[in-house]
């Protein structure tokens, strides 16, 4: 997989419960289908739930031990 490719959000939701990657979504987190140049993938997000249609990228991390695919929106 691309360390960084363009993505635009198909739908979102948020995840009330604590994430069980250390590190990551303590208080709750949002999950993203998006659409790539790949297909679409379900990925995790990196700051607030994004809206349909919301355009950015998909980036891999290291949290901890764990190297996790977060979906990065645009900045405005």
């Amino acid at each position: 997989m691309s360390d960084d490719r363009r993505a635009t959000v198909w739908a979102s939701t948020f995840v009330p419960g604590k994430s069980p990657i250390p590190g990551y979504g303590q208080d709750g987190y949002s999950v993203a289908w998006v659409d790539t140049s790949d297909g679409r993938l379900q990925v995790l997000v990196s700051g607030p739930r994004p809206a349909p249609g919301t355009v950015g990228r998909v980036v891999e991390k290291t949290l901890e031990d764990n190297r996790i695919t977060l979906f990065e929106a645009q900045s405005e």
